[in-house]
């Protein structure tokens, strides 16, 4: 007597052998953008440069990338997602680090600009230090956006070089600083979590 075997049971299995065979030949597939939990959050270190990341500040993380509030956002909403490991610059990253890091941007970016009812986003790269960069560490600021936020448009590039400039300044002199609070900053990253778990 022959074995009746569901179509659907046959989908699923081809459907985990075609993925098999994806997760051979591209390395990065499944595990690369699992989102770490907020248990695994506290328990991780995170590295900014030179400067160690209090957790309360991270929101996302992958085992590749990460996502922080900022200390000066520019508008509502203004993050920034790093490498893991320390990297100066864009084309130092592997190919594996690149896409976690913009699948990670995406998907940040995706909440974030529902969250803020905003109607569109500004993703920005400063790669070295002539391109703005103060603090040697990849890092992608993601900023909702809405209309009118800003006169003309591109005044956002000038914005974020300033605020790059500024935090250089804090860091590096540590003088009295108009940063956001610690408290701040862990309330904001707790909200962002929420729109991941």
């Amino acid at each position: 007597m022959a074995t009746l075997v569901s179509p659907v049971s046959c989908f699923r299995s081809s459907l985990a052998a075609a993925a098999a065979a994806v997760a051979v030949r591209f390395p990065i597939a499944r595990a690369s953008f699992r989102c770490s939990s907020s248990t695994e959050m506290e328990t991780e270190h995170y590295k900014f440069g030179a400067y160690k990341i209090d957790q309360r500040e991270v929101f996302y993380s992958t085992h590749l990338s990460y996502a922080l509030v900022n200390l000066r956002p520019l508008l509502p909403g203004n993050v920034l997602v790093c490498p893991r490991r320390e990297v100066k610059r864009f084309v130092d990253l592997t190919p594996e680090e690149t896409s976690d890091l913009w699948i990670s941007a995406q998907k940040i970016g995706k909440q974030l600009e529902k969250y803020h009812r905003a109607s569109s986003l500004t993703f920005a790269i400063q790669d070295g230090p002539q391109a703005g960069q103060t603090v040697p560490h990849v890092h992608i600021h993601i900023v909702p956006r809405k209309g009118g936020d800003f006169e003309n448009n591109d005044e956002i590039y000038d914005a974020i070089d300033e605020k790059e400039k500024e935090l250089k300044n804090t860091l590096d002199l540590d003088k009295e600083r108009k940063d956001r609070s610690m408290e701040e900053m862990a309330q904001e990253a707790d909200e962002y979590r929420k729109l991941f778990s």
